[in-house]
């Protein structure tokens, strides 16, 4: 399971003098490279962060232009879903995105469950803290109701309430623009993944620069809490 923070789309656009929908366009654009060679080397889950829940904070007309390539996406790339075996998913508070946008999302999760080659999912208005808050209000309500004790509770258990119940958690998160932070991001999910920050900006993000992370993934010794000896 790959998850990538992509990053950098407004920043690529400002140093080649563009506006920052050409930077949203472009790194749309390389979502699909991305996504097609994750598949074809048997990367069986990859996880997009696509839209924070902080970014509904910047000005409405750019958070209106990416749900726009948003839209876009959903309509013209869902026959290369279907055909690639890739079944959408979508994880963050998806009632906050614009009534046609759900709709459209939905629609296209429901068509493409079919796939069996690998899950591409979109995180979406997600934020990892806003999604624990989702999490214990659930599990408070059905304690309030009668239906599990505290004595059900367990990492296990939580993770069941969580977007994310019904993958793996990330092996590797990779974070391009050259930031060093993890920015709200699968904070449970996350805990024993692997990170590789890369200086380039998303749009700029080649197939060699993730063949090169997931070398340097596969060099790493993940020894979760042991000693390289009780490996």
């Amino acid at each position: 399971h790959i998850a990538i923070i992509m990053d950098g789309n407004g920043r690529w656009a400002k140093e080649g003098g563009l506006r920052r929908f050409e930077g949203h366009r472009k790194g749309a654009e390389n979502v699909e490279s991305i996504t097609e060679l994750a598949r074809e080397i048997g990367i069986k889950y990859i996880t997009l962060y696509a839209f924070s829940k902080e970014n509904w904070n910047r000005p409405t007309d750019e958070t209106h232009m990416l749900m726009g390539l948003l839209y876009d996406f959903l309509q013209n790339k869902k026959q290369k879903l279907l055909d690639n075996g890739i079944r959408l998913n979508a994880i963050g508070d998806l009632a906050q995105l614009p009534e046609i946008v759900r709709e459209t999302l939905n629609q296209t999760i429901k068509e493409t469950s079919v796939g069996k080659e690998m899950v591409m999912t979109l995180a979406l208005s997600y934020g990892a803290r806003d999604e624990m808050v989702r999490a214990v209000k659930k599990i408070a309500l059905a304690v309030q109701k009668g239906n599990l004790t505290i004595d059900h509770l367990d990492e296990s258990f939580i993770s069941s309430y969580l977007d994310t119940k019904d993958m793996p958690d990330p092996d590797l998160v990779i974070r391009t623009s050259g930031e060093n932070r993890i920015s709200n991001f699968l904070l449970w999910q996350g805990a024993y993944a692997e990170y590789k920050f890369v200086e380039s900006n998303w749009p700029e993000f080649t197939n060699d620069m993730f063949i090169g992370c997931l070398i340097d993934y596969q060099n790493r010794e993940r020894r979760f809490g042991k000693t390289s000896e009780q490996l």
